[in-house]
């Protein structure tokens, strides 16, 4: 029989400073769970959506993926739940989801890290500022 199911999940990948990725992997091998089950717990947390600390057997945790700038990413994996939430949140706030998941992260650990802004987003803003202008609701 093969383990019990996690339920539907959603893959993101936050690129983290190294500082970050070093306390979430620790943290991760203290519990004997996945890294990215770790950070959807973390995620789960700030998001207020239930689940049950990732505890596990688990010796052995992956090398990072190679990312720009010296960052460091790891999977994360998010309940469907949560991540309805972060991908709503992050457009809202014109973020990438990598970003948002990183800056729940470093938050958690008092690690400086701001998300950036996608462009896409700040036309958008700049566009509805412009448009609210010129075009003033009445009622």
């Amino acid at each position: 029989m093969g383990r019990k199911s996690k339920g539907d999940r959603h893959k993101i990948i936050p690129s983290m400073p190294p500082q970050a990725a070093a306390l979430v992997k620790a943290d991760a091998a203290s519990l004997g769970c996945h890294i990215g089950d770790y950070i959807g717990w973390l995620v789960c947390r700030r998001v207020q959506v239930p689940m049950d600390p990732p505890i596990g057997e688990l010796t052995e945790h992956p090398d990072p993926l190679p990312a720009p700038n010296g960052r460091v990413r790891y999977r994360a994996m998010l309940p469907r739940e949560a991540a309805d939430i972060v991908i709503a949140d992050a457009e809202r706030r014109g973020v990438t989801l990598g970003d948002y998941v990183t800056k729940v992260v470093c938050d958690h650990y008092r690690v400086q890290f701001e998300p950036r802004v996608m462009k896409k987003a700040l036309k958008a803003q700049a566009t509805a500022q412009q448009a609210g202008e010129q075009l003033p609701m009445t009622g």
